[in-house]
């Protein structure tokens, strides 16, 4: 229940707007294959940047957004955790906040509020469409989601994509 509970809070920290980087104000037009690359490199140079025994939870998945010009596209949701992390996640969080803003990922710290709050790092924007990390306990969770690219989403399931 615990991973369940982790893993709906990392999805809601990244959520999906499609189109091109938020806060750009250009709609650009990447391929599927641009989308999917793109967002496996920043989850796997994010993971590689922070300590531990990272392992891929899902992805990359494709899924349905709505590209900035309105029409249906695809997105890819990528997420990597490692279980018992040793590391500060203060210091993760910012390694990662420097990976990030190298890349044009606009960032935000994120904590939880209670007795034990969760720590976290979200970012919109450059290769993404957001981004996030977050630390429960001894589990740090990445998760991203790609550019809204050109491509039916549902086709491409039925493809086996």
């Amino acid at each position: 229940m615990f991973v369940v509970g982790v893993m709906t809070a990392a999805l809601a920290l990244t959520g999906c707007s499609g189109g091109g980087p938020t806060g750009s104000g250009v709609a650009r037009s990447v391929s599927t294959d641009e989308a999917r690359q793109s967002v496996e490199d920043i989850v796997d140079r994010s993971a590689e940047a922070v300590d531990g025994d990272w392992q891929v939870y899902s992805g990359p998945a494709v899924e349905q957004c709505t590209k900035g010009t309105g029409g249906d596209g695809a997105a890819y949701t990528y997420i990597k955790n490692v279980e018992g992390a040793s590391g500060d996640p203060v210091q993760a969080i910012a390694v990662l906040r420097k990976l990030w803003e190298a890349e044009g990922i606009t960032t935000e710290p994120y904590k939880s509020r209670g007795s034990d709050p969760l720590l976290g790092l979200r970012g919109v924007g450059g290769p993404t469409t957001s981004i996030s990390f977050l630390a429960a306990g001894q589990r740090y969770t990445i998760t991203a989601v790609s550019e809204c690219a050109d491509g039916d989403a549902l086709e491409m399931r039925g493809n086996g994509e």
